[in-house]
C-alpha cells in the first residue's frame, strides 16, 4: 500500500536565481515629496507631476500617492526623473526605470535607479 502522504521534490538552489532577488542594502523608510516627469524612449516627456518616496536605498525607491497631469501611464516602457523637494535633498535628482507596480496603500511603483545629479537646475 501506498503511504497516504505526497512526496516532495527537494529543488536545488541555483546561484544566480538565488540572489537573484535578494536586496543588498536595506530600504530606509522615508516621506519625501519629489516632482517627477514621465519620459518616453527617446527622451520625450509623456506626463509630470508628484509623487511621495515611501522607502529608498542606494539602488532604488518605492513611489507612492502619484499626481499626474495625465492620470495614465504609457503602455510601453519609461522612466521615470524625479527631483527631491524637501529642504534637506533641495537640487538632488535621479533617472529611475519602474522594475513592479502594486498596490500598497496606494497605488506604488518600485523603482531602479540610473543616474543621479546634484544642483538646481536637474543638470
Amino acid at each position: 500500500m501506498k503511504s497516504a502522504l505526497l512526496e516532495t521534490k527537494h529543488l536545488r538552489a541555483r546561484g544566480f536565481d538565488v540572489r537573484r532577488y535578494f536586496r543588498r542594502w536595506g530600504r530606509q523608510a522615508v516621506h519625501l515629496p519629489a516632482r517627477i516627469e514621465i519620459v518616453l524612449p527617446g527622451g520625450r516627456k509623456f506626463t509630470s507631476g508628484t509623487a511621495i518616496i515611501r522607502n529608498i536605498n542606494l539602488k532604488g525607491a518605492l513611489l507612492a500617492k502619484f499626481v499626474l497631469k495625465k492620470p495614465y501611464l504609457p503602455a510601453r516602457s519609461f522612466q521615470i526623473r524625479m527631483t527631491f523637494c524637501s529642504d534637506e535633498y533641495d537640487g538632488i535628482g535621479a533617472v529611475a526605470r519602474p522594475v513592479r507596480f502594486g498596490v500598497g496603500h496606494d497605488f506604488e511603483i518600485a523603482v531602479v535607479f540610473e543616474d543621479f545629479w546634484a544642483g538646481t537646475d536637474g543638470t
